[in-house]
Formats: structure tokens, sequence, C-alpha cells
């Protein structure tokens, strides 16, 4: 959504890297088909869907509900993210957002109870994804923007939410444009180059007596490591027989780069641009991991054989209706032999047939077994990202029902991992920056 506000804080971000203190230089003014920078003449996109299949700004320059604008930087500040590729548009289901349940639930919760959102406010999310926890807080903040490098935007967010797609390492903002700014699950994605200049465009974005949410992951283990090893190996049991899939899991992970190896070297970082740490919280994950990793796996299994089931059936269906209308035996065995040559005819190419089947059996087995293999894998993914759609776009009309309250109970367990071990330092870690004083 192209909001009046949204324009009162953004910024052509070639110019921003040279502004300073000054808010007016790259200001961005609407002409047919996007935006223009004032200062520099510099021309940006923007879109109604993360497809960029139309342009939302039309010659009247009049302002539409639904869109972004790409204020991505005109020369790369470093290492893309894997998030632009087609295959993550794909297979993660980015259309629609869903209640807060599980994991994300945790994740908003504690984002209210530590950044304290108010009506007074205007916010920020760096790294904001489909745009859920803008969506989710859009009520608790007085104005709420979303800023990523992948414009993998949901609906609702391309509807209600000021939305940019930009770089976080050089924000497309002018200087102390915001209260309150939050990131979550962005600064794995970073390469080391990148950790020093993220803090320090959210430093440069913040108002002096501002606060920062950050949601990431150290690569430290903590003492109860050991518990979540066990449950890793289970879940590996189980995926190697077939039964778990983490496909969605390791594609999501596959751009983790985690570069702030420990605590210390994340309060290095933190110190340098001017922050202190005003509150931390640790997730150890040991009931996270049971959920996400066994109850939630279990449970799509479960889903899969009804709908695998359903699949054969209809199979078995369509085949038996294939074979009752196809020729008789003796007829699709004459047809199957012209064009034949003479030593096909005499049996000598049957043998040899035989003898190079017989030669290559193991080999024509491995082949079958790694085909099929590969062709369930690509079925339980699709059928999967199938259910998940279904799901997200129910729990966004109805918000009640037994797989809701089953999920919330699940979700109530997750959350016994922040109030028994928030203390215990580990890899993943909530905390909340102020800027130093001068």
């Amino acid at each position: 959504m192209i909001t009046a506000k949204l324009l009162d804080v953004a910024r052509c971000p070639r110019c921003v890297a040279t502004a300073g203190k000054d808010r007016e230089k790259g200001r961005l003014e609407p002409v047919e088909g996007g935006f223009v920078c004032h200062t520099c003449g510099l021309s940006y996109g923007a879109f109604s869907s993360s497809g960029k299949d139309e342009p939302v700004v039309s010659e009247g320059k009049k302002l539409p509900r639904r869109g972004y604008i790409d204020l991505l930087p005109p020369a790369e500040v470093g290492q893309q993210t894997r998030y632009l590729e087609d295959e993550f548009e794909h297979d993660l289901d980015h259309e629609h957002i869903s209640l807060p349940l599980l994991g994300a639930k945790v994740r908003n919760d504690l984002l209210r109870k530590m950044l304290q959102p108010s009506k007074k406010d205007v916010a920020l999310e760096v790294g904001c994804g489909d745009g859920r926890f803008c969506y989710w807080n859009r009520k608790k903040f007085g104005a709420v923007i979303g800023v990523d490098a992948a414009p993998l935007f949901a609906n609702e967010a391309l509807d209600e939410i000021g939305l940019i797609q930009g770089d976080g390492r050089q924000l497309p903002f002018a200087p102390e444009s915001f209260d309150k700014v939050f990131s979550l699950d962005l600064m794995e994605h970073l390469p080391l180059d990148g950790i020093e200049p993220f803090f320090t465009e959210l430093g440069r974005v913040l108002k002096p007596d501002g606060r920062i949410f950050v949601f990431s992951n150290t690569r430290e283990m903590g003492r109860l490591w050991p518990v979540i090893k066990l449950q890793k190996r289970v879940a590996g049991f189980f995926t190697r027989r077939g039964i778990f899939d983490f496909h969605r899991d390791e594609l999501r992970k596959s751009d983790h780069l985690k570069a702030v190896k420990t605590w210390k070297d994340l309060e290095y970082f933190v110190n340098k641009a001017g922050f202190t740490i005003e509150k931390k919280i640790f997730w150890n994950g040991v009931f996270q991991g049971l959920v996400d990793n066994i109850i939630i796996k279990t449970g799509e299994y479960g889903v899969r054989r009804v709908v695998r089931f359903q699949l054969d059936r209809q199979r078995k269906t369509e085949k038996a209706h294939q074979e009752a209308a196809s020729k008789d035996i003796r007829t699709r065995m004459a047809n199957g032999t012209t064009g034949l040559t003479s030593d096909w005819a005499d049996g000598g190419g049957l043998d040899r047939l035989r003898a190079e089947v017989e030669n290559n059996k193991v080999t024509h087995q491995a082949a079958k077994v790694a085909a099929e293999a590969e062709e369930l894998h690509e079925e339980n993914a699709a059928i999967d990202l199938a259910v998940r759609k279904n799901l997200k776009s129910s729990f966004a009309r109805r918000k009640s029902g037994p797989v809701v309250l089953f999920l919330r109970i699940l979700t109530f367990l997750m959350k016994l991992d922040i109030w028994l071990f928030g203390k215990w330092r580990t890899g993943p870690f909530f905390i909340i920056l102020k800027k130093k004083p001068r």
C-alpha cells in the first residue's frame, strides 16, 4: 500500500548514502509508472504485486490502494539473498497471512512485550518477508512500514501495509524517521561484511529516543543442546524413511549464513554501531524443536497419507477406465511389432534385449528407485504446499475450530521455552537496542 506516510519517509537509496542529516535529499515524486528522485532524477518502479505485472501509478499521479515501491539500490551493496530466486517464490507460501500461531506467535508476542508499540509510533520492519508482522501489528502502531529485498509480499500486506523493496544495508529512508524499528529472522541472512552496515542503518533511520527489536541467532549452543540434538536425530531417522519431509525448512534455511558466531561478536557489532542492549531473552528451543520437528511433521505425514490415498484411488479409477477402453491384447501386440526388422522377428533381438537387461539389472534398478524417490519427494512437497496454502486461507477466514485449538496448545508449549529457559544463553535471541547517549 503506497500511502502519504510512506512517501513522507521514503527516499532514493543512492541519495541517502550522502544525505547526512538532510531529510529532503532524495525525496520521491510520483510520475507515470512509478516515482522519480527530485534530487538525482533516478527513476523507481511501483507495482501492484510481487510479480511486478503492472505499474500502479497512472498519468494522473493518483496513488493506488494496493502496491509497493521498488527502491533497491542502483548498485549492489553486497551479497544478495537467494529469496530473489524463482524457487523461493514458488515453494514458500507467501500469498496470504493467517493467524499468528506456533513460532510466529511466540515471536510476535515478544515483539509486543519488549518493544511496547504505541499509537504515537511510526514503525519500520527491516526484512519483513511477506509482511505478516507488520500486518499483525498494524493497529498497534500509528503507522508501520515494511522493507525487504525480495518482494514476496502477501496480498493482505499489499492492501494495508506501506511496503518497499529495498536493502537493509542501505535503507531507502530519511534519517531519524522512525520511533520503533524491528527485524526478525534477517541478520542470519547477511554476510559478515553486511552486519556492521545493517546496524549502522538501523541507527541512522531511528529517532534519538527510539528503540529497536531484533530476533536472530548466533551459532552458540546452549546447555540444553543435547536434548535438541536428540530431537534432531529422531527427526532425521523418520526423514530417511520418507515419513518426515523437511524440504521447505531446508529451502528456507539455505540462505542462512549466520556470520555472527557468538554473543560476544554480536555485542561488538551492536556497540560499534552506537547501541547498548537494553533487554535480552534467549530461545533455547526445547519445546519448539519437539513441536516443529516431531509433532508438526507427524501431523503433516498423516495429512499427506490421506491425500495420497485419495490420489492413488483416483489414479486406479482412471487406469481402470483406460484399460477398459483399450484394444484387446492381440491388437495391441500386433501394433507393438509393427515396423520391427527381421532380426527382431526371429527372436535374436529379444535375446539381446534380455541379455542387456540382465547385465544392467542393478543399474536399472538403482535408477528406478532413484526416480521413484525423486517423484515421491516432489509429490510430497507439492501436497504439503497445497495443504499449507489451504490451511492459511482457511485460518484467515475462520479463527476457531479443533485444528486452531490444537495449534494454540502447541503454541503454549513453545512459550514454555521462554518462560523456563529465557535467561539461559544460547544461539537464538530477542534483544532491545537503544542508542548510546552522546
